[in-house]
């Protein structure tokens, strides 16, 4: 018994030597397994690898420690490797998988890999992040990525990745973030994802995913974000995501969803964003969207919506950006969307829409065209001192511009084009100093052009068109540096064209056709270059473009 006694001072001694002898051949393998991939890396002497080796130490039995990008716990095993954004261009044939037992940690992403993804990527038993995003890798996800029961992300974004997402992905149960967006993968999601109770971001945009989305993702009661657009998607929007009360982004245009929107939706509390353009959608916008108190943007457009815009939208003071463009909606426009005070952008062209504007939203930035409005131009609208987009084309509005218009200080794109607009232009026109766009055409405008149109010097596209305006043309156009379209055409303008126009030159396009204009046309590139349809149908215009007479000294 004393002998045992004696011997146990040694036999721990010899524990710890062998054990430590381990940790060192353990770490001396590593090293050597990681230079057997190094050696296989066609950027194998890039500067950040210049570290891997041997060649300072005699003991070849080196730790791979001190290496750039690798970190080790305690006991010299490696749980770390991080090279993203370092040009490694290789394969991942030669990783060392089974020599880093204890890797929890695998970054390679944004470098130039290619290749596939090795099955034997499931011998990393601990791992628990693994980030390949943004490499050149190809073939299909293999399923055995499910042996990795640990993991808690998945970054496989950005690659040429193909064939169907594994359903065997279902088996993470501790997974957390998923990214599988802009690569090739087809098929459909599979319903085992619904099994990923702790996901909080599902990234599947930009693939060529099909078929349904499946209801079993609302089981996902963590998810914060998904983004499934810009696939081939089919069928309804599952009315199951109503239970994502912790949603804030939801992103699913860009497919061929169809069917209504789901009244659930307007259960998603925490929705900030949500983004269901271009697919084929039809029915109501849901009421219970005014429930969404937090919304920000709401792109709803390129869809088959019809009926009313909804009272209800009134109640989201949050949002910023609100599109309902080309969809089948009619009726008015609530006097309700006046209060949303944060509105920005409000987009409702190519819809059925009819009735007045309200006055109640001309503190709104606006895209009206295309729809069945009447009535006049609202005092309001001078409210918009912020606003910078105003575009109400191929409408029934009537009655004139009105002074407050030159209020509106910050506006840069103004089309009322297409209406029936009448009488003459305000003189506060000239106050909107900012604006480089302006289309007031097929209207029913009379008297002069205001001198005042001289002082928007910021203009590149002026087009007063298809008016009854009388008079001559005012020489201070003559300031418009900016200018590159000018149309004047079917009009009433008499007298000639002033020469000053030759120093507009910016100008590249002109129509001054069916005038009552006369004598010689300015010395400059875009009247000389003008079309004969861009110059006919006047009284007596001469000079050396197409179609006109030479101008005579006694002319």
């Amino acid at each position: 018994m004393k002998s045992l006694t004696l011997l146990a001072p040694l036999l721990l001694c010899v524990t710890l030597l062998c054990s430590s002898l381990n940790v060192a051949s353990d770490s001396a393998a590593a090293a050597l397994a990681i230079l057997k991939w190094k050696a296989s890396l066609q950027s194998q002497n890039h500067s950040v690898l210049l570290s891997w080796n041997t060649s300072n130490n005699p003991n070849t039995k080196t730790s791979p420690c001190a290496w750039f990008g690798i970190h080790c716990n305690h006991a010299d095993s490696v749980t770390k490797i991080n090279l993203t954004g370092y040009g490694v261009k290789g394969t991942l044939h030669l990783f060392p998988f089974l020599s880093l037992p204890n890797l929890a940690e695998l970054d390679l992403s944004t470098n130039e890999l290619y290749g596939i993804i090795p099955p034997k990527i499931s011998q990393l038993s601990k791992l628990t992040y693994l980030d390949l995003s943004f490499n050149q890798i190809s073939g299909q996800i293999p399923p055995e990525i499910s042996h990795l029961v640990h993991r808690q992300t998945l970054h496989l974004a950005g690659n040429q990745l193909n064939g169907s997402i594994p359903r065997e992905i279902g088996q993470l149960k501790f997974l957390t973030d998923l990214a599988l967006c802009s690569n090739k993968l087809n098929g459909c999601i599979p319903a085992s994802l619904g099994k990923l109770s702790p996901l909080v971001s599902l990234f599947l945009y930009n693939n060529s995913l099909s078929g349904p989305i499946p209801p079993e993702l609302g089981n996902l009661r963590n998810l914060v974000e998904v983004y499934l657009d810009t696939n081939r998607l089919t069928g309804p929007i599952t009315s199951t995501f109503g239970n994502l009360k912790k949603l804030t982004v939801l992103q699913m245009f860009n497919n061929s969803l169809s069917g209504p929107i789901p009244f659930e939706l307007g259960n998603m509390e925490s929705l900030s964003e949500i983004s269901l353009y271009h697919n084929n959608l039809s029915g109501l916008i849901p009421t219970s969207f005014g429930g969404l108190r937090l919304l920000t943007l709401a792109h709803l457009y390129e869809n088959q919506l019809s009926g009313p815009i909804p009272e209800e939208i009134g109640n989201l003071n949050s949002l910023v950006d609100l599109e309902l463009s080309e969809n089948q909606l009619n009726g008015s426009i609530p006097a309700s969307l006046g209060n949303l005070s944060n509105l920005e952008i409000l987009f409702l062209r190519d819809n059925r829409l009819s009735g007045s504007i309200p006055n109640e939203i001309g503190n709104l930035m606006k895209y009206l065209s295309e729809n069945e409005f009447y009535g006049e131009v609202s005092s309001n609208w001078g409210l918009c001192k912020s606003l910078e987009i105003l575009s109400i084309s191929r409408n029934n509005l009537s009655g004139t511009i009105l002074l407050e218009l030159g209020l509106m200080s910050t506006l840069l794109y103004l089309d009322l084009s297409a209406n029936q607009l009448s009488k003459s232009f305000p003189e506060t026109i000239g106050n909107l100093s900012m604006s480089f766009y302006l289309n007031l055409s097929i209207n029913q405008f009379s008297q002069n052009i205001p001198i005042q149109v001289g002082k928007l010097t910021r203009l590149f596209h002026l087009d007063l068109s298809h008016n009854m305006l009388s008079g001559e043309i005012p020489g201070e156009l003559q300031s418009l540096q900016s200018l590159e379209t000018l149309n004047l055409s079917h009009n009433n303008l008499s007298g000639e064209i002033p020469a000053s126009f030759e120093h507009l030159r910016g100008l590249y396009t002109v129509d001054i056709s069916y005038n009552e204009l006369q004598g010689p046309i300015p010395n400059s590139q875009a009247f000389l270059n003008a079309s004969v349809q861009e110059l006919r149908g006047n009284k007596a215009l001469c000079g050396n473009a197409s179609g006109l007479p030479p101008c005579t000294p006694f002319f």
